[in-house]
């Protein structure tokens, strides 16, 4: 039991290694979410092994509110995201990087 505890100890702390540090390089936002991500989920393995090893009921509200932190974030991060990429989107039938619509003033388009 004990080499079976030592192993999943190794893997998380692996797990939390690699997240953090996609979390100090990643470029994008959605990067540094997803480590978040994952260091949430090595945080619940941890606990949940803790908890099963030792027979402790005592750790499952702190892996409740572990859980919905991890969902609420991702959520609120994705629909952060949404909203930035709509606002700097070109407007719909726009063709050219300038945004003036050679689509909308192609001829014979005028009265459709």
């Amino acid at each position: 039991m004990t080499v079976l505890w030592i192993v999943i100890a190794v893997a998380l702390a692996v797990a939390a290694l690699l997240g953090t540090a996609r979390l100090f390089m990643g470029p994008s936002i959605l990067d540094r979410a997803l480590s978040v991500d994952v260091l949430i989920a090595s945080a619940m393995t941890g606990l949940g092994a803790y908890a099963a090893f030792h027979q402790d009921p005592t750790l499952m509200p702190t892996l409740m509110v572990l859980a919905l932190l991890g969902f609420t974030s991702s959520v609120s991060i994705s629909k952060f995201v949404a909203r930035r990429l709509e606002e700097y989107a070109p407007p719909r039938g726009t063709t050219d990087e300038t945004g003036t619509g050679s689509q909308q003033n192609a001829p014979g388009k005028e009265g459709s």
